[in-house]
């Protein structure tokens, strides 16, 4: 079985935090330690992908950026 590229599993993460960040931004938390919780996840995940995005040659960077653009197509249908 083949192993995924380095730069494949690097845009799957990136994809997968860029879905996440949009998803804790979105969603309404009960009550204020849910919400802390989600603010503190969602900053860990922005770090992460902003780590990963500096890192990472530009093709990619924008590949994993240009999963948000994806995202608002999946929800329209």
């Amino acid at each position: 079985m083949n192993s995924p590229e380095p730069t494949d599993r690097l845009i799957a993460q990136g994809h997968a935090l860029v879905r996440a960040i949009e998803a804790l931004g979105t969603t309404e938390m009960s009550n204020p330690f849910e919400r802390a919780l989600a603010e503190f996840f969602q900053a860990a995940c922005e770090r992460r992908l902003m780590e990963i995005v500096e890192a990472a040659p530009s093709w990619v960077a924008e590949e994993i950026l240009s999963a948000s653009e994806h995202i608002g197509n999946q929800r329209a249908v």
